[in-house]
């Protein structure tokens, strides 16, 4: 395992939608769900640790190690693909994140 490194992290970045958190609109997020390949601020990172790795597992973008296979999921995620797929299943950005990952849609992701 290896911290992400910038390379990586403008890569994940720059990825359709992943300049805003992926739940609330927040402006550059630091976490990110390695299930969902998506990126959210702070705050909803909390919400996702409440609902336990075997529904959202959370890393730090900047501070946490991440395996080759992590890394590579993430550079093929993004928040608007998610964000997309989910809205076709009925399931809105601005469910609440509890309702929204634990949905049977999402959990098809």
């Amino acid at each position: 395992m290896v911290q992400m490194t910038i390379a990586d992290q403008s890569i994940v970045k720059a990825l359709p939608g992943n300049g805003v958190c992926s739940d609330c609109d927040v402006k550059n997020p630091q976490w990110a769900s390695v299930t969902y390949g998506n990126l959210f601020c702070l705050d909803c990172a909390g919400a996702h640790r409440s609902l336990g790795v075997h529904i959202s597992f959370v890393r730090s973008v900047a501070m946490d190690s991440w395996t080759p296979q992590q890394l590579a999921q993430m550079k093929t995620g993004g928040n608007d693909k998610m964000n997309q797929y989910l809205k076709a299943k009925g399931v809105d950005k601005y469910t609440p994140i509890k309702s929204k990952y634990e949905s049977d849609a999402a959990q098809l992701y």
